[in-house]
């Protein structure tokens, strides 16, 4: 998630794990450093490699294994700020510190892009979509008593804040369930079979709206999922693109740079990968996420010219919103969107 969520979870998970009589400020400082310590992967980076973000951001430094590294650099670091001042060792602040470690592996896990909790022994992303990277429905109430707590030195407010936010995710947990039951429902009342694929994931800020991705008969199928509580759930469908395989035309000779460099991709995105035809290059996309949740216009693409060298094999990002995409969601999420049908 992003890192003010991550910083306040730190924060009151620092003081929640305080020693009873130590320093409450010195375990909230280790436990905001810890929390945010995993992220640094972002300064990993190789100009000959254009995938190097995604194969390494929420990798080794988002694992349970790596935890205790993270918690003995950000227990030291705040030892010597604190040091004089407070009188505190690392030893001290070791726990709140692997607190502040934990509350992020577990709030990462919570999102959609995936993290590889159990490294090294499976490089497996774990991903339970049931909160958006960004939710200031989360965020502000989880901030606001995390500060309090500091300001007061309450034990009893940090465990507020970090049950505030395990009730919310496990909110978003039964709405993603609701939702992906919901499209089944729809697609065996229609005819249309169960899917080989199906993700549901949330949207930007809210647990109402989700982004439903399915693959069938070699295409992948876009659709909102509007759920709100003790209301009738409805759809809408979106956009749909091919899938791409091994044997799509155009791909680059087997064993070539391109080919890895798909290869690796692949692996990232678990095979949720579109295939499109641009000036003789293929592009593969990560259908998983795109910057409306009608839209199958991945964020993120390699695009492979026919030879399948490195220098003709490029990372396409695209965040670009069109005028008018944000009241096309705000349709989706008020329920305004004349195109929703509702589901028996």
């Amino acid at each position: 998630m992003d890192n003010v969520t991550h910083a306040a979870l730190g924060i009151a998970a620092g003081i929640w794990a305080h020693r009873r009589g130590g320093s409450v400020s010195a375990a909230a400082v280790a436990g905001l450093l810890a929390a945010e310590a995993p992220d640094l992967d972002v300064f990993i980076r190789a100009a000959d490699d254009p995938l190097v973000a995604f194969r390494w951001h929420r990798h080794f430094t988002h694992s349970f294994v790596f935890m205790p590294v993270w918690a003995l650099l950000s227990a030291w670091l705040t030892s010597l700020f604190f040091r004089r001042s407070h009188n505190v060792g690392w030893r001290e602040l070791f726990l709140p510190a692997l607190a502040g470690v934990l509350t992020h592996l577990l709030c990462d896990g919570c999102t959609s892009y995936g993290t590889m909790l159990l490294w090294p022994f499976t490089e497996k992303r774990y991903a339970w979509d049931c909160l958006p990277i960004v939710d200031l429905v989360a965020t502000l109430p989880l901030l606001v008593l995390a500060i309090i707590a500091w300001r007061k030195h309450s034990q009893r407010m940090a465990t507020f804040a970090l049950l505030w936010f395990v009730v919310y995710a496990h909110l978003g947990r039964l709405q993603q369930v609701r939702a992906e039951h919901s499209v089944n429902i729809w697609l065996l009342d229609n005819g249309k079979g169960l899917p080989e694929r199906l993700a549901i994931k949330p949207t930007i800020s809210n647990l109402f709206v989700w982004r439903a991705v399915w693959l069938k008969d070699g295409r992948w199928q876009v659709a909102v999922i509007r759920n709100v509580p003790f209301t009738s759930t409805r759809l809408l469908l979106g956009e749909s693109r091919a899938a791409w395989s091994a044997d799509s035309a155009g791909n680059p000779p087997a064993y070539s740079e391109g080919a890895h460099v798909i290869a690796d991709f692949s692996r990232f995105t678990g095979g949720w990968n579109t295939y499109d035809r641009v000036d003789g290059a293929i592009l593969v996309g990560d259908i998983r996420f795109a910057m409306l949740p009608t839209s199958s216009k991945p964020l993120w693409s390699v695009r492979c010219a026919p030879g399948g060298s490195l220098a003709d094999t490029t990372l396409i990002m695209d965040r670009n919103l069109q005028d008018g995409d944000w009241t096309r969601f705000g349709a989706l999420l008020s329920g305004a969107d004349p195109r929703f049908i509702d589901i028996k």
